[in-house]
């Protein structure tokens, strides 16, 4: 069975929120300078809080028991992360559309979920009712956004000096 979760994002923040039947469900807060965030989907409630330099590593922590229950690792390289669970268990988060409109989390068996997104808007469909997969595909997916908005912060201004003292 398909689970159908509509989401929006405010482009200036990369907050989400997450709806069901047209009632809102959940919520994904950023911390305004990090990568870091805080999520409520339904009755879960989960901490993510990156580490390293250029967020190599998450960790996620249930809030109700304080206890790392993921862990989500990038490759930045090739726009593609795994997300660990300390049961054990193994899902890839990558990116499938051209546009970057399309991911996927899945664990190539049993669980899938398929992430579009148009503007500041998208879906999320899910054959697995695991909560905390469906945040973690938004999540990082918006890590990978911050991390091409810094790029291109970083870039713009060298292009621009490097231009201007040319002429």
């Amino acid at each position: 069975m398909s689970k159908l979760i509509n989401w929006k994002s405010d482009w200036f923040n990369g907050n989400f929120k997450l709806f069901a039947d047209g009632l809102q469900k959940g919520a994904i807060t950023f911390g305004v300078w990090t990568s870091s965030a805080e999520s409520v989907f339904e009755d879960q409630n989960y901490q993510f809080v990156s580490e390293g330099f250029w967020q190599s590593s998450t960790k996620v922590i249930d809030r109700k028991t304080s206890e790392v229950i993921a862990v989500i690792t990038y490759d930045s390289w090739k726009s593609k992360a795994l997300i660990s669970l300390t049961n054990g268990k193994q899902y890839e988060w990558k990116s499938t559309g051209i546009w970057k409109s399309q991911w996927t989390v899945s664990n190539y068996q049993d669980e899938h979920i398929m992430y579009t997104c148009s503007n500041n808007s998208g879906v999320i469909s899910s054959d697995t009712d695991n909560k905390l997969l469906m945040i973690a595909g938004l999540f990082v997916k918006q890590v990978y956004n911050r991390q091409l908005f810094i790029l291109i912060a970083c870039i713009v201004p060298i292009i621009t000096t490097s231009t201007l003292r040319h002429h």
